[in-house]
């Protein structure tokens, strides 16, 4: 079988495209790769401070109200008090000094003594009095003798998220009763809600717990009134085990744990579940696909085992690159469409008055034209095609020549 034929112009165009767009795309393509993955880099270094500086904040607020209620805790009423609770003169003086203590924050709702068998005496809210707190962690944390941070749980009071920070009240070494605090979660909710479109457009921020479970989310931010459909979503299932536990100290109020929304995030609890509980630490982590891919991290607390969460759209960090992308396939279709154009103009400029030529040499071989009088216009036309018309005339002029010198030869031998 005889191979198609190439054309010329086709070889043309196959090398304009081989030695002009090819290396234009190769380039193209490297380095918006780089460009991509140098701008991923440097947006998860930026994600990483910010997130590692909410952290801290976030750490620094817990340190400081738990530091509050130990305060609380050594006030000498409170201690007298905590002593002779059956001493109603002592009962007054510690009201006073709750009063006092629930006065230095906003958030505080409520301070209180709470005996051994785990009922409030006394409170800077007077109708917190008589409330049995005993099933709470804080309480049986605190009783042993250990400062106990909460995680946000309902009030049986309230029934609303609130956080517990409780002191053990000690005399000559021996806990004699607890104190705590009730806080409100508007200062962290404020404090994660700070980073929504922090790092970039698009970012969110959220707080999760040692179990997954969502505790604040920067989407609350202007729409507090939605906030407990927006918080409480586990990022994975939660075991049965830690269900009757998280039951039992009515960390949801009348919800139960199976009636919660599981929002999974498998990356975020992979990366979580590798940083060491106490210690600060963050890890990257990324999920979501395609135009919805983001970046994230995720750092540790150390006064609470949470997980400080910031992520961003991919998009929102490489934009740049993405547009560079679009530039670059641009570039390119226009060279291709360049070299197509310029192909045929290149073809038809050289071609044409080579056919021509070739045509006219083909009648002169075949005595269409007489070749005294045949020629070739060596005066136009491009540098090609004039050596050629040249090379045909000074071979036409050797034909003349053998061709005057046969005819001389023949009428010598008549």
């Amino acid at each position: 079988m005889r191979r198609p034929r190439v054309r010329f112009w086709q070889k043309v165009l196959a090398a304009l495209l081989i030695v002009g767009v090819a290396p234009i795309a190769l380039v193209s393509v490297v380095s918006t790769h780089n460009t991509r993955n140098d701008l991923t880099s440097l947006g998860v270094t930026n994600i990483r401070q910010r997130s590692t500086s909410t952290a801290n904040a976030i750490d620094a607020y817990l340190a400081s109200r738990l530091g509050d209620i130990i305060l609380v805790a050594k006030l000498p009423d409170i201690v007298r008090y905590a002593t002779n609770l059956g001493d109603q003169e002592s009962r007054g003086a510690a009201r006073t000094a709750l009063s006092a203590a629930a006065a230095r924050s906003p958030e505080y709702e409520s301070v209180a003594v709470v005996d051994p068998k785990g009922t409030i005496v006394a409170a800077s809210v007077p109708t917190d009095e008589g409330t049995s707190v005993a099933f709470r962690e804080y309480f049986l944390t605190a009783m042993k003798g250990t400062p106990y941070v909460s995680d946000p749980s309902y009030s049986v009071i309230t029934n609303k998220p609130a956080l517990f920070f409780s002191s053990p009240v000690a005399a000559n070494g021996v806990v004699v009763a607890v104190v705590r605090t009730r806080v409100n979660l508007a200062a962290i909710w404020d404090i994660v809600e700070s980073d929504a479109g922090s790092v970039g457009v698009g970012a969110h921020s959220f707080l999760v717990d040692d179990y997954g479970i969502r505790l604040a989310v920067s989407e609350t931010k202007g729409h507090r009134d939605q906030a407990e459909s927006l918080i409480y979503k586990p990022i994975a299932p939660i075991d049965a085990d830690t269900a009757k536990k998280l039951a039992a100290d009515k960390r949801f109020g009348t919800i139960t744990p199976d009636k919660l929304v599981i929002d999974p995030l498998p990356t975020l609890k992979t990366a979580l579940d590798t940083l060491p509980r106490g210690a600060s630490g963050d890890a990257a982590f990324a999920f979501g696909t395609g135009a919805d891919e983001q970046r994230g991290v995720v750092t540790r607390l150390v006064n609470k085992p949470w997980g400080y969460v910031l992520a961003v759209p991919l998009t929102t960090y490489t934009r740049a690159a993405d547009n560079a992308t679009f530039d670059a396939a641009l570039m390119l279709v226009m060279g291709v469409l360049l070299s197509f154009v310029i192909g045929i103009l290149l073809t038809r400029s050289l071609v044409g008055p080579l056919r021509r030529l070739v045509g006219e040499a083909t009648q002169v071989s075949t005595g269409d034209i007489d070749l005294r009088e045949a020629h070739f216009d060596t005066r136009s036309g491009d540098d090609i095609t004039h050596e050629v018309a040249s090379a045909f005339d000074r071979m036409l002029n050797a034909l003349r020549f053998y061709a005057l010198a046969d005819e001389a030869g023949s009428g010598g031998e008549e």
